[in-house]
């Protein structure tokens, strides 16, 4: 396995490892090729963009999108979208995407690093593990367009 900073010809693979990820357990999403192209490509026409890729000969394992955002207390990087494939999950290939990003960002001059993600499921426990702490103090809030 070789992890590397995301480049554009790696879109595909990670829109399929993305799909293969989150059409399953425990998120059931119904995601499309084309949806999940599309909501990928977004992230990487943002400023301050930036990918890690965990790449085991052709095909992405695993991956994280986030953003660089600048921070009264420090710059901030703000992860969009990790994911590993289901069949490599519990084998260390989060925990060395996170690591790989941590030496990216700490050269970069981030202080933070900051996330969303559900309660109650393995990707809590997996961001925990690595240094992670809830802020009480925040509330996430959302609403239909009707």
């Amino acid at each position: 396995m070789e992890l590397k900073l995301f480049e554009e010809k790696n879109l595909l693979e990670c829109t399929k490892t993305f799909i293969d990820v989150f059409n399953q357990e425990p998120w059931n999403d119904e995601w499309k090729n084309e949806t999940a192209k599309q909501y990928l490509l977004d992230f990487t026409n943002t400023p301050g963009f930036m990918g890690i890729v965990a790449v085991d000969g052709e095909e992405i394992i695993g991956f994280i999108f986030g953003t660089r955002k600048y921070w009264w207390s420090g710059d901030e990087f703000f992860i969009n979208e990790m994911c590993v494939r289901i069949k490599e999950q519990n084998t260390g290939v989060g925990s060395k995407l996170m690591n790989y990003l941590l030496k990216e960002l700490k050269s970069d001059g981030v202080s933070t690093i900051s996330l969303l993600t559900d309660r109650g499921i393995l990707a809590e426990e997996f961001y925990k593990k690595n240094g992670f702490s809830e802020i009480k103090r925040l509330m996430f809030l959302s609403r239909d367009v009707n």
